[in-house]
């Protein structure tokens, strides 16, 4: 979380969309492209990944916190679990379109 992990930091150098392949091509969207993610919450961009080694099953996408340039955690949900009051950034539901 932190990017101080050199071989961590080579292997993902940056936070991106992984999508299911045709998930984007229904949206007319491919590997690479910029893409806006859109919740209630706000928007952010992130370039798109069809082709990696995270396969998100479809109707799911999946964006990583670590990268601060990338401010995922805007766009989740800001509830906190009653018992332990850890955030629960782990999902929402988002609009994706070409950017």
């Amino acid at each position: 979380m932190t990017r101080r992990v050199p071989e961590l930091h080579r292997a993902a150098p940056a936070a991106v969309l992984y999508m299911h392949p045709a998930d984007a091509q229904a949206r007319g969207m491919k590997h690479q492209d910029l893409a806006w993610v859109e919740t209630r919450r706000g928007k952010i961009k992130m370039v798109l990944d069809t082709q990696g080694r995270n396969k998100v099953p479809k109707g799911t996408i999946f964006g990583a916190f670590f990268d601060e340039g990338v401010q995922v955690n805007q766009l989740t949900l800001d509830a906190t679990d009653p018992l332990s009051l850890e955030p629960d950034y782990k999902k929402a539901a988002a609009k994706v379109y070409k950017a």
